[in-house]
């Protein structure tokens, strides 16, 4: 008897893509932005997660929100309730619940050129697949490009999750742009921060929430 996979990838980079506009309106521009990341536990929990989001300091009047570990349903939800703009891509749907898995940016300013960013080495045992979901941000004064990744977890080996961080370096490059990357790296170790932190060094990025 044949063992049926446990889960759907989605390794086309084109997509599937799933994306909305609910902002009424610009906020005001800003000297600094508020970003936050919040990876929500395979979707779980939604509604919470988008009064928290709307309700309180300092989570309340971010300009980015990056989530991870979502599915295009409760990422809509979000968006919508909090009148944000946003894009998804999910990477796989794990056959347990049927439910996508995915990256999602959302903000309040206009969100164009959506990309989904194919990390390298799937898991070694459940071939999950990892992204990074791509889009920019116009602000009055300049564009931003935001980056929602997700990572492989501390089990897998180092170099895959070396590898999957310099995907995303070397998409990024050198350049003039304001970039701004946030997500789950699963850092479970100082070793780990430090990798990570110099690997977006060698391009100029440096460690927000430090």
């Amino acid at each position: 008897m044949l063992n049926q996979p446990q889960l759907e990838i989605y390794d086309d980079p084109q997509g599937p893509l799933f994306e909305g506009s609910f902002a009424a309106e610009p906020p005001q521009n800003r000297q600094m932005v508020k970003v936050v990341s919040y990876n929500v536990d395979d979707g779980k929990e939604v509604a919470q997660t988008a009064r928290e989001l709307g309700m309180y300091n300092p989570l309340r009047g971010a300009d980015f929100i990056l989530l991870q570990e979502m599915d295009e349903a409760g990422t809509e939800q979000i968006a919508r309730e909090l009148q944000y703009n946003y894009i998804y891509y999910p990477a796989t749907m794990p056959k347990r619940n049927a439910r996508n898995f995915g990256n999602a940016v959302l903000s309040p300013w206009t969100l164009s050129q959506p990309e989904k960013l194919i990390l390298p080495h799937k898991h070694p045992t459940n071939k999950q697949l990892r992204i990074a979901a791509k889009a920019t941000a116009a602000l009055p004064d300049r564009e931003v490009i935001l980056y929602s990744v997700h990572t492989e977890t501390y089990t897998v080996p180092t170099k895959y999750r070396k590898a999957q961080v310099r995907a995303i370096v070397d998409d990024i490059g050198a350049g003039e742009n304001a970039v701004i990357v946030g997500g789950d790296f699963n850092t479970v170790s100082g070793r780990s921060i430090r990798r990570l932190k110099r690997l977006f060094g060698e391009i100029g990025l440096v460690r927000a929430s430090a």
